[in-house]
C-alpha cells in the first residue's frame, strides 16, 4: 500500500461515518477495513486520522477562478496558486468555468483549459470538463457578465467550441427562452452534453419546455432567474418537478438561509449540488479590484459589483458545506452534496464522489468545523494543514 487512513471515521454512502481504514495504493481505494486492523507493510505512509472525518475529495462544478487566478484569462503560474487555495478548502476535481467573452477570447479559454486538463498527472487539482457559463444567456439577467459580449446562440459558434474542447464541455447553462438559445440546447442535450438554465427571465411554462428539451441543471439556483411566489411557480419549481440537478451557492449571502432552509428541505436531497462560483479574487482580501474595465468590491466576505449585484461567492466549498449543517443537514448529507451528488450531475460517479474499492484515491480529512486537515489527490498527499496534529508515518 503506498498510503493506509486509520481510524477515520469515513462516509458511508447513507450519510453516516463509520470508524475504520483505507487502503491506497496505485492511485485508487485498494482496501477497505472497518472491522479488522490495517495491514501494513514497508514502505507505506500511515495518516492516523482518530476523531477525524474522512470523506471523499470534494468537487466544485462550478467554479471561475481564485487567488488571482481565473480559467478565462490566466498568467504564468496562476494555476497553481488556485490549486492552493482549492487543496486548502478539500476539493480535487473541479469543472473549469468560463464566462461571456468574444468568440477568439472563448477558444482562448477552451485551449488554456484543455492544456491544464491533459497534464492531469501533475495537477494537485483534477479538471473532470468544462462548464460554459455564457454567453447565450439574456442581458436583463446578466450579473456580473459583461453585456457587449451576450449574444444569441449561433450553432456554427458553439460547433467551434466543442471541436476545440476535444469532448471537454461537460454543462453549458443558457437561457431558454430565446429562440436560437432554446434550439441549441435540444442540440446539446441530445449529443450528452447537460444543460442548465442560467441569467435568464424563462417562466414555468419555458422552463417546463426545456426541461422536456434535455436542460437538466438549474445555475446558482434563486440567483439570476425569477423569483418563486405564491402564485408564480417559476423555474425552480419546474426543476424539482423534472428532477433536475440544482445548484445552490451556500455562502448564506447569495441566498438567504431561511430561504436555504425551505428550499433544502422541499428538494430532493440527491439533486442538490453545491457550487462556489469563486473567481479571482477568492482567497483575496477585502478591497477594490478591477475585472477589465469592471471595478469589484470585495468586503465582509461578499463580492459585488459597483450597481450592487453580487459577482460570486468567495466563500471555500468546505464553509458552503458546513453552512448545511447550520441549516438543519446532518454532517453527512451536507458532504454528500460537495462529493456524491456533483459527481453523479457529471457523470463520474463510476470512480469519484464516495469512498469504494477501486476508486480514485481523491480523500479530504476533516474537523468538526469542515475544517481541511489533509487533501489527498490520486493517491497523493497534496494538502497538510499546519494544524493538523495527526501522526503521518513511514514504515
Amino acid at each position: 500500500m503506498q498510503i493506509i487512513v486509520k481510524n477515520g471515521l469515513i462516509l458511508q454512502k447513507n450519510g453516516t461515518f463509520l470508524k475504520g481504514h483505507i487502503g491506497i495504493d496505485k492511485d485508487k481505494i485498494a482496501a477497505l477495513w472497518y472491522d479488522d486492523a490495517p495491514i501494513s507493510e514497508a514502505g507505506t505512509t500511515e495518516v492516523d486520522a482518530e476523531a477525524y472525518l474522512v470523506s471523499p475529495g470534494l468537487i466544485d462544478t462550478h467554479v471561475h477562478g481564485g487567488n488571482t487566478f481565473t480559467f478565462s484569462n490566466s498568467g504564468e503560474g496562476a494555476w497553481e496558486k488556485m490549486e492552493d487555495r482549492l487543496v486548502s478548502t478539500g476539493v480535487t476535481s473541479i469543472l473549469a468555468t468560463g464566462t461571456s467573452l468574444p468568440h477568439d477570447e472563448t477558444l482562448d479559454f477552451i485551449d488554456r483549459t484543455r492544456a491544464l486538463a491533459e497534464k492531469n498527472n501533475t495537477n494537485r487539482v483534477e479538471i473532470l470538463g468544462i462548464y460554459m457559463e455564457g454567453p447565450y444567456i439574456n442581458k436583463n439577467k446578466k450579473g456580473a457578465h459583461l453585456e457587449e459580449h451576450v449574444r444569441v446562440a449561433c450553432m456554427e459558434e458553439a460547433d467551434q467550441i466543442l471541436e476545440h474542447s476535444g469532448g471537454l464541455v461537460k454543462v453549458w447553462a443558457l437561457a431558454p427562452e430565446i429562440k436560437e438559445n432554446m434550439a441549441l440546447a435540444k442540440i446539446l442535450a441530445a449529443r450528452g452534453i447537460s444543460v442548465s438554465l442560467a441569467h435568464t427571465d424563462a417562466d414555468y411554462e419555458t422552463a417546463l419546455a426545456a426541461f422536456s428539451a434535455g436542460a437538466n441543471r438549474v445555475t446558482h439556483t434563486f440567483n439570476a432567474i425569477p423569483t418563486i411566489s405564491h402564485r408564480y411557480t417559476g423555474i425552480i419549481t419546474a426543476a424539482w418537478q423534472h428532477g433536475a440537478y440544482m445548484e445552490l451557492i451556500a455562502d448564506g449571502h447569495h441566498v438567504s438561509p431561511t430561504i436555504a432552509k425551505m428550499f433544502i428541505a422541499a428538494s430532493d436531497p440527491g439533486k442538490i449540488v453545491l457550487i462556489t462560483d469563486n473567481n479571482e479574487f477568492a482567497g483575496l482580501p477585502d478591497g477594490n479590484y478591477l475585472r477589465g474595465s469592471q471595478r469589484l468590491i470585495v468586503e465582509k466576505g461578499q463580492m459585488k459589483t459597483e450597481s450592487g449585484s453580487l459577482a460570486g461567492s468567495i466563500a471555500g466549498l468546505n464553509k458552503c458545506a458546513l453552512n448545511l449543517t447550520r441549516w438543519g443537514y446532518s454532517a453527512g448529507s451536507a458532504l454528500k452534496t460537495v462529493t456524491e451528488n456533483p459527481s453523479c450531475s457529471v457523470g463520474a460517479f463510476d470512480r469519484k464522489g464516495s469512498i469504494a474499492l477501486g476508486k480514485d484515491a481523491d480523500i479530504a480529512i476533516l474537523d468538526g468545523d469542515f475544517n481541511v486537515m489533509m487533501t489527498i489527490k490520486a493517491g497523493r498527499i497534496v494538502y497538510r494543514s499546519d494544524h493538523f496534529p495527526l501522526a503521518v508515518s513511514s514504515r
